[in-house]
């Protein structure tokens, strides 16, 4: 009003919604039988969203049974514009997204040629963009880092460099790459050394010791010992 405007034009946070999907997930507080493990995934994506600048909410664990992920999906896009979900994304009996994606909407991407993170599906229902991360947690923060949250900052009016922070260095170790996909290695930084970490896409302990990750072209097979490399920082 100071400045002699009537109206002035702002951005509407987007709404997020987030499940977690598997009959191996159960929540923190609650009793750990054997077989079960505790969400990792949910509220870290959630807190993900946020960063971006979403209105993101957990909306909780979902059993790998075709109707209870039908409903949950459709009681979901009910309040949020964009719907992440963990979990259920490959192509076993229990692996049911892709199935309700096909039935409720339309699925455009089902697998993408990147490493950690291969069963990504992208999909939509009415106007509504529904995600599927893979269930282990690095490759769902891998993946959300990599293709979700530059679009989701932007669509939330925020002027953000994903790339901004990278630093060079020299590997202390030899990686070795699947040819055809693009690799994304978590890495350690001491000072000039890039120390390459390797453990399972599920071993959630890996990416507390990870200061950034190192892009390796899909037309790569190895990146030796002493080579130069780019690290792209995590924010």
């Amino acid at each position: 009003m100071s400045q002699g405007f009537k109206t002035i034009e702002v951005y509407k946070k987007p709404t997020v919604g987030v499940i977690s999907s598997g009959n191996e997930i159960t929540m923190q507080g609650e009793d750990l039988p054997f077989g079960k493990i505790y969400d990792v995934n949910g509220n870290m994506i959630k807190n993900d969203a946020v960063s971006c600048g979403a209105d993101a909410r957990f909306l909780g664990v979902v059993r790998d049974n075709y109707g209870q992920v039908k409903e949950k999906i459709q009681r979901a896009l009910e309040d949020v514009d964009v719907l992440l979900c963990s979990g259920g994304t490959s192509a076993g009996l229990g692996d049911v997204i892709k199935h309700v994606l096909d039935e409720l909407g339309e699925v455009h991407i089902h697998g993408i040629s990147v490493q950690p993170g291969k069963p990504t599906i992208v999909g939509v229902i009415g106007e509504k963009l529904v995600i599927g991360l893979p269930g282990n947690p690095v490759s769902a923060l891998m993946i959300f880092n990599a293709f979700v949250a530059p679009p989701l900052t932007k669509v939330a009016g925020i002027e953000k460099d994903f790339e901004q922070k990278v630093v060079r260095g020299v590997m202390t170790r030899r990686i070795h790459s699947p040819v055809g996909r693009m690799q994304y290695q978590l890495v350690k930084v001491d000072g000039s050394d890039i120390h390459p970490i390797f453990k399972d896409s599920g071993a959630i302990f890996s990416l507390s010791s990870a200061d950034g990750y190192v892009k390796v072209e899909k037309s790569v097979e190895l990146l030796d010992e002493g080579e130069e490399v780019e690290v792209y920082l995590f924010n």
